[in-house]
């Protein structure tokens, strides 16, 4: 756990995982634009994630250009990329986009500087949307990964081989928590990995 190159009382030192080894606590970038990714591979001790939620930056783009740039050092011999995004995995498409309307309500209100609590899915589907804002909600959509497990994965799986992501970070921000923590649970069923209870 941590890193002998940095004093023990570095940032994220005491920290196990990636946190551990990434002890610099400088040494992630977003990708969101192409200078970014560059940045990133010009200081291969860094590593980058890729967050295709958070900017309208293509992020497969982001890591394709992270890779082409990168130069190995004695820190980091390879490149490592992580690649994200938000969504929710609910047993059929229709329960999964009811959840989701929480985050549209939510992506539009942040997107005009409301940062306000994650809004009930009763909140979200009473709220009156211009037709605008239903124009934006489609285009937030498209960058959401929304439904049934087969759906979802379906939608990430060429995302992972054309970014060839090492890792992958999902954020569900739906309102219910049990509801969260069973798409957090699908998901991990649908990509074999081994349970572990959810907090």
């Amino acid at each position: 756990m941590g890193d002998p190159r940095f004093p023990a009382r570095a940032p994220l030192q005491q920290c196990g995982g990636d946190a551990g080894r990434f002890a610099a606590a400088a040494d992630l970038v977003l990708g969101s634009s192409d200078y970014s990714s560059e940045l990133a591979a010009a200081k291969s001790e860094w590593a980058l994630p890729s967050r295709i939620i958070f900017a309208s930056y293509d992020a497969i783009e982001a890591l394709t250009n992270y890779r082409a740039h990168f130069k190995p050092s004695g820190w980091r011999a390879t490149p490592h990329g992580y690649s994200g995004g938000r969504g929710d995995c609910s047993r059929n498409r229709a329960e999964a986009e009811k959840l989701a309307t929480s985050m549209d309500l939510n992506r539009l209100r942040r997107d005009r500087g409301q940062y306000l609590p994650l809004p009930s899915v009763e909140e979200a589907l009473a709220y009156p949307y211009t037709d605008s804002e239903r124009a934006a909600l489609v285009r937030n959509r498209s960058r959401l990964f929304v439904g049934s497990p087969a759906t979802v994965m379906a939608k990430l799986q060429p995302m992972i081989t054309a970014s060839q992501a090492d890792e992958l970070m999902i954020i569900t921000a739906v309102y219910d928590h049990d509801a969260r923590k069973k798409s957090y649970s699908l998901l991990a069923d649908a990509f074999g990995l081994g349970k572990k209870p959810a907090a």
